[in-house]
This record gives structure tokens, C-alpha cells and sequence, in this order.
């Protein structure tokens, strides 16, 4: 039976080149990684649009883990089971010992992460066990900012649009994706951003259109429904907001953009 996604993934990675292949094939720098820590990182394709997420622990008994609390774990399996080559790397799931709502979230002041962890991961007994905080409701992400699978982690974004830029180490060495990346900073050309706002009466759905002074700017990538207003994400051309434009959805309802959240600056940039 494969695992519910609603239990989030965890992937087990043993083996001499486990670090050092997720180093290789996702955008931060995780070679310094010690034991005990947690880095979030991405996994892009050749234009740098966002494939997959996941936070790389470095468990202090050994082994490095692959974490999310919001995406299943057959697809990140696969992908990285595709970059393995000669390396001496084993993919072990473990994904159904987590208990919902158990995967960790971060802790250091600012973070803007869905899930980072673990605060421990034990596999003495042979599962994975991964203590944190509850998983984020929509209702936090949309106040937060916090992008997930599925709703801002997807090919149609990248990292920079979505608020993951932090997440991309741009000088570290090659990865998927880098060099369109390394041109969206180079060229101050990211056009799009990612906003909270509100709607009044009933709840758009996500991917609903958004337009911008009559013309399509963006689209909703979360709801948070609520009794008479609904708050959402929504990625938006950054040149309507600065515009000052006025917003609707295509049935004409007033959009309020309550908040524009800003773009994290990639690390190791010149």
C-alpha cells in the first residue's frame, strides 16, 4: 500500500554519497552540513521552475533524511532515484511511521518554512520518528506567506517568485536550473510575486484568475475560507502591484491586496 500523502515524506538515505549527490542535484549548499542540522532545499528543472521541496537532516546517529510535511513520497523518491548512477546511495521510505501533523517545523526567528526539521530522528528500532510542531493549516500559510506543494511548489513558479528564494545557494556549484536562476537575479528581471489577499462573499478556487485594471495578472494559489471574507496566496505580476491597480476576479468581485510579501535574496549571490 502506498503511503498517504497526508502523512508527509520520509526518505531514508544511506550510503557514502547520499550528501553529497543531494549537494549535486538540489539548489542549497548542504556539503557543510553537520550532524544534528537541517537545511530546506529545491529541486528545479533546466528553467529553475520549482519541482520539488524538502528539508535535508543530517541525523546524528547517521544517515541523511529527505522531510516534508506536505507532498507524498513516491515522487521525490523517484526523482532522486533517477539521479543515482555509480553512487553508493540506498532510498529507504519510512514515510508511514510519522504520525499526522508530527513533522517538525522550524524554530530560528523569521524562518519561513513548511516544514524544517527534525528536532530528532531516531532509527534504532527501525523507524523514522520525527518530532516537531503541527503542520501549518492554510490559514497559517496565507498569513505567513508559506509556500506548499501543489499550491505555490509547482512548474508554473520559481523559487524567487514563491518566497524560497533563501532556498537557492547560487555559488555553491551547478545544480538543475542554476543558470536561469542565476540570470533572474542578474537581470532584476523575477516578474512575478507572491501576495496575501482578501475576497468578500464566496470562496474562489485556487487558480482562479486575477486581473489587474481589467487584464490577467496572477492567479490564487491558496484559500483560507472564512464565514463572509476569504483570505488567499496568490502569485501576481510585481509590475500591477507596483501600479497601484485595482484588482478583481473574473466575475468582477473586488480583490483586496492586503500584503506583498518579499522576495528572500538567494545565497552566495555576487
Amino acid at each position: 500500500m502506498s503511503p498517504d500523502p497526508t502523512l508527509g515524506t520520509a526518505l531514508q538515505l544511506t550510503g557514502r554519497d547520499a550528501l553529497p549527490l543531494l549537494h549535486r542535484i538540489s539548489s542549497n549548499a548542504l556539503a557543510d552540513l553537520a550532524a544534528g542540522e537541517a537545511r530546506g532545499t529545491l529541486f528545479c528543472d533546466f528553467r529553475g521552475r520549482l519541482l520539488h521541496r524538502a528539508v535535508v537532516a543530517l541525523a546524528p546517529e547517521g544517515g541523511v533524511w529527505l522531510l516534508r510535511d506536505c507532498a507524498a513520497a513516491a515522487p521525490l523518491a523517484q526523482f532522486v532515484d533517477r539521479h543515482v548512477f555509480r553512487e553508493d546511495v540506498a532510498i529507504t521510505d519510512h514515510s508511514e511511521a510519522i504520525a499526522p501533523g508530527r513533522v517538525a517545523a522550524p524554530d530560528p526567528p523569521g524562518a519561513r518554512f513548511d516544514a524544517l526539521g527534525p528536532l530528532r530522528v531516531s532509527t534504532g528500532d527501525g523507524t523514522a520518528l520525527v518530532r516537531g510542531a503541527a503542520r501549518m493549516s492554510d490559514r497559517e500559510r496565507v498569513a505567513l506567506g508559506v509556500a506548499a506543494h501543489d499550491a505555490e511548489i509547482t512548474e508554473r513558479f520559481n523559487p524567487f517568485e514563491v518566497g524560497l528564494g533563501r532556498e537557492v545557494h547560487l555559488t555553491k556549484g551547478c545544480f538543475t536550473g542554476q543558470e536561469a536562476l542565476q540570470r533572474l537575479i542578474t537581470y532584476e528581471s523575477v516578474r512575478r510575486a507572491l501576495v496575501q489577499a482578501r475576497v468578500e462573499g464566496a470562496a474562489p478556487e485556487r487558480g482562479a484568475a486575477l486581473f489587474a485594471g481589467g487584464a490577467a495578472a496572477g492567479s490564487v494559489t491558496t484559500v483560507a475560507r472564512g464565514e463572509m471574507s476569504h483570505d488567499v496566496l496568490a502569485v501576481v505580476q510585481r509590475a500591477a502591484v507596483d501600479a497601484g491597480a485595482s484588482w478583481s476576479l473574473e466575475d468582477g468581485r473586488a480583490v483586496q491586496l492586503t500584503r506583498r510579501f518579499e522576495m528572500p535574496r538567494p545565497l552566495g549571490r555576487p
